[in-house]
């Protein structure tokens, strides 16, 4: 049995929802800017969907979907993540399978992660806004290889006594 927040908490997202059908699309598009929805975010990711099923939570029709996380822009989430929706209205949840999708999710009082049709964005837009930097490693790798190369060709440089001819240059 959930607790009375977490009911409010699915409550207030449905009503939102029914909000967002009766204007036509939904209400987190509509009324704040990418910025602020955002800021309000618990997450935000860029994930695949690898498995959806239908539930239900307090009689409210809910999707579930299941998803590898390709990139964390906000917040603390494990590489696989679930993801509930409501389910038959006009702001659903569907994304496609195999395609890489931007969400902002919110964290219900039980600690599950929200999302609804007005949770979607850009990838390119999120992970533009805060997506944590990859490939730090190889950069740094790269990095010492390219300083160790220079330093020996300045050590062999030197053993040789060699100095480039360079027009204008004192003479040693």
């Amino acid at each position: 049995m959930i607790g009375r927040a977490a009911a409010l908490s699915v409550v207030l997202t449905f009503a939102l929802t029914l909000v967002g059908a009766a204007h036509g699309a939904c209400p987190l598009q509509q009324e704040f800017s990418f910025r602020q929805r955002f800021d309000a975010a618990d997450a935000a990711v860029v994930a695949r969907v690898i498995a959806v099923r239908a539930a239900e939570l307090q009689g409210a029709p809910q999707r579930v979907l299941t998803m590898d996380v390709e990139q964390r822009v906000k917040g603390d989430v494990p590489t696989q993540i679930v993801v509930w929706s409501p389910r038959g209205t006009q702001c659903d949840l569907r994304p496609k399978a195999g395609k890489a999708i931007g969400l902002l999710l919110a964290r219900s009082p039980d600690g599950k992660l929200v999302a609804s049709g007005g949770s979607v964005v850009d990838p390119g837009l999120l992970v533009a806004e805060g997506g944590e930097p990859r490939g730090g490693a190889i950069k740094v790798a790269v990095g010492i290889v390219v300083l160790v190369l220079v330093l020996l060709w300045a050590l062999s440089r030197r053993r040789k006594g060699a100095r480039p001819d360079l027009p204008g240059a004192p003479r040693p």
